[in-house]
């Protein structure tokens, strides 16, 4: 199981930044301000910066901001959960069990996937 290496969610910032099983460091960031969108990207250099992009959902992505929000909700809440959770911590939580980037990219895609069809 990866591991949570930083983890901020407050006013000002929504990441978190997992180490996976084989060394590999993905950061998830969720914008909200001006373009709402949620980032999944590749860390290189002990986690300093980000060289790719391994998953990304938005707006113009899903149909505009309504289908962006319906589908993020269908895509990562648990519909018998007692209160839902923040996207953040749904992410995080689906994630720490990926042991490399591909695994990462898979989860992501295939969430994805679900609700299209």
């Amino acid at each position: 199981m990866g591991k949570v290496v930083t983890y901020a969610n407050n006013k000002l910032q929504c990441f978190s930044q997992i180490k996976l099983d084989n060394g590999e460091r993905v950061l998830i960031s969720i914008a909200t301000t001006q373009t709402p969108s949620v980032k999944v990207m590749k860390l290189a250099f002990l986690g300093l910066w980000p060289i790719q992009t391994v998953w990304e959902y938005n707006p113009t992505m899903a149909g505009g901001y309504d289908a962006y929000v319906r589908k993020m909700i269908a895509m990562f809440q648990d519909p018998l959960a007692d209160e839902p959770k923040h996207p953040l911590d749904i992410l995080r939580d689906r994630l720490l069990p990926c042991r490399s980037i591909a695994e990462v990219r898979e989860s992501l895609f295939q969430a994805e996937r679900n609700v299209s069809s």
